[in-house]
């Protein structure tokens, strides 16, 4: 209801007002407004209410690209929806970039717009070195931000906000050989550490430059030079220049600066950094989604979103780990095991995770898609057999919050090798091959009880033709089929995740549900064969003893190897079975396994963050 009141009487009213809050209450004078209560309700401090209309909170989200992990972002945009800032900023580095065919980079900004288009404030965005880089980038760019210049700034209650370019103009056209390494860093083909960090410096030296044009400290001086008089500034920049050797043009933006109150605010590095410079706080960012760098390891590598409530007297600045959010439910909102926030614990695709008694366990996240998509970690893992597993290693496996496990042997297999899994986790046994019993990967070791026979029979390439009709009927076996698309009916199921599949050495029926997952997430083929192949790595010296008796009792060791080894040929064989039959990917998953269009795409968007 609105009351109409006389300009004389609206005069008393505020003067009544100033009265009041002049007197104050036992609460503190400026909440007599806002705080009604009993004495008893008083507050036990002598404190007020933090309510002064100038104070206000904003957030700061880190580099997500540069190799960036599915699940990150849309968890910080889930945790920013529950505690409400006023508006977001970013440092830069959305998308991957670095591609000439503009239709990729739309596709980019594209699936970063669906992620946070679920953001319920504004947000302001600068340039990285991402963002901005071959020709097509700026265009993308300017057409996204609907903006002529990638810098800008804007004032909100009195504070200045400078959203300065690292990138201008933007770092073109990067050596062939330089983008090679980058590529071999992402995809961790660079393991060695000193080989890392050597390869991460030349990254730095040409793509961590700090291009500020004339044009841009032009802009800025007038800008400057317009809001003398706000209570604070605060810079944002993706590039750290006060970490680089030469400032460029920022000296001269930091000159301007000199004679107010400011905060700076960077990003590119992916490790969280704090420095006193001039008297004023300049803090590099985090991730927020970003890729690890180096090995990790450093308490600055960490995800989070910075969260700044502004004073009168400055800003007060913490930082958010996102794994350290709840909701009201007491889980992290957007699904994502908080292992994909634990960056020290991130290894490369494919890479084992370093559990003695079962050598060849491996998450199968990590992985980058054709169209640039990663698949999310610490949601599925492959695995050998979970037999006679240690106690430490058992912890172990307890530190992945495994929901469920599914065990892919015969019953033979399961009887005399029961699985054990951790305390709390549903173990359920689904036999692919129960159509097919003596199937070669389901009778590994009795195939080599008689060296003899196992000379004629398996000797000559026969071993590798029986393991290549094998993988043909891990695709066509009704009973594969049943029990594949129970398997992946439960990996598409959120209330399942994360999970863990595994047969005996986790290479065959295990290695073709892995290839075929990956393959329906759009994993280029390479990398799908680099995944399977990775078995030999892990399994073949976990298996060596038992090869050498086998090859001791006169058995040739070429059988042995190519029993407990993987072969390419053995997948080729699956994926023949499967075009042969199906024609797709997408038509094994529908017709051969019962799991429709939509059911796949939601398996897509569970895995690649695009929901």
């Amino acid at each position: 209801m609105t009351i109409a009141v006389s300009s004389a009487l609206r005069g008393h009213v505020l003067l009544a007002l100033a009265v009041l809050m002049m007197v104050g209450s036992s609460v503190g004078a400026t909440q007599a407004q806002e705080f009604r209560g009993e004495k008893e309700s008083k507050p036990y401090t002598h404190l007020n209410f933090q309510n002064d209309p100038n104070n206000f909170q904003f957030a700061i989200i880190g580099d997500h690209a540069g190799g960036h992990r599915t699940g990150v972002l849309r968890s910080a945009v889930d945790l920013l929806n529950l505690l409400r800032p006023e508006f977001v900023l970013s440092v830069g580095d959305f998308i991957e970039g670095y591609d000439k065919d503009k239709k990729v980079l739309e596709a980019q900004w594209a699936g970063v717009s669906e992620k946070l288009k679920a953001l319920a404030m504004p947000m302001f965005f600068v340039p990285g070195n991402h963002d901005l880089n071959f020709d097509p980038s700026e265009q993308v760019w300017f057409e996204r931000m609907g903006s002529k210049r990638s810098y800008s700034h804007f004032v909100y209650k009195d504070v200045l906000f400078l959203l300065i370019s690292t990138e201008d103009p933007p770092k073109k056209n990067p050596p062939k050989e330089l983008l090679e390494k980058y590529d071999q860093l992402k995809t961790g083909k660079i393991t060695n550490r000193e080989e890392v960090r050597k390869t991460i410096a030349e990254l730095e030296e040409w793509a961590g430059k700090v291009n500020i044009s004339d044009a841009q400290v032009s802009y800025f001086k007038k800008v400057l030079e317009a809001n003398q008089n706000v209570r604070w500034t605060l810079a944002f920049m993706h590039s750290p220049p006060w970490s680089l050797p030469e400032l460029g043009n920022f000296a001269k933006i930091e000159s301007l600066l000199q004679d107010r109150p400011y905060t700076a605010f960077a990003g590119h590095t992916h490790t969280y950094n704090y420095t006193h410079r001039k008297g004023r706080d300049y803090i590099t960012m985090g991730m927020t989604g970003g890729a690890v760098p180096g090995a990790g390891g450093s308490v600055g590598h960490m995800d989070h979103v910075a969260w700044v409530t502004m004073t009168d007297k400055g800003p007060v600045i913490s930082n958010l780990l996102l794994n350290g959010i709840l909701d009201k439910r007491g889980a992290v909102p957007a699904l994502q095991d908080t292992l994909i926030f634990r960056a020290r614990q991130i290894t490369q695709p494919g890479q084992s995770l370093g559990i003695k008694s079962v050598p060849n366990l491996r998450d199968l996240g990590g992985y980058t898609t054709s169209d640039g998509s990663t698949v999310a970690s610490g949601l599925v893992y492959r695995s050998n057999q979970l037999y006679h597993v240690s106690a430490d290693d058992m912890k172990k496996l307890a530190g992945l919050r495994l929901k469920t496990a599914f065990d892919l042997r015969t019953f033979d297999e399961r009887s005399s090798r029961p699985g054990e899994v951790p305390q709390g986790v549903s173990y359920s046994w689904l036999d692919v091959v129960a159509d097919a019993p003596q199937s070669g990967p389901a009778q590994l070791e009795k195939l080599m009880e008689d060296p003899k026979k196992a000379n004629a029979e398996l000797g000559g390439g026969k071993v590798e033709e029986s393991f290549e009709a094998a993988y043909r009927e891990f695709v066509s076996l009704p009973s594969a089929r049943l029990e594949f698309r129970k398997l992946f009916l439960a990996m598409g199921d959120r209330s399942q995740l994360p999970t863990l599949f595994h047969c005996t050495t986790g290479k065959d029926r295990t290695g073709w549900a892995a290839a075929a997952l990956l393959t329906l997430l759009g994993v280029p083929e390479d990398k799908v064969y680099e995944d399977y192949l990775r078995s030999n790595e892990y399994i073949l010296p976990a298996y060596k003893k038992v090869i050498d008796q086998f090859v001791e009792k006169g058995v040739d060791r070429q059988i042995p190897e190519a029993i407990f080894g993987v072969r390419k040929e053995y997948l080729d064989a699956a994926f023949d079975e499967m075009k042969k039959k199906y024609g797709s990917i997408e038509k094994y998953f529908s017709e051969g396994l019962g799991i429709g269009d939509e059911q796949q795409q939601a398996i897509r968007e569970l895995y690649l963050g695009s929901s």
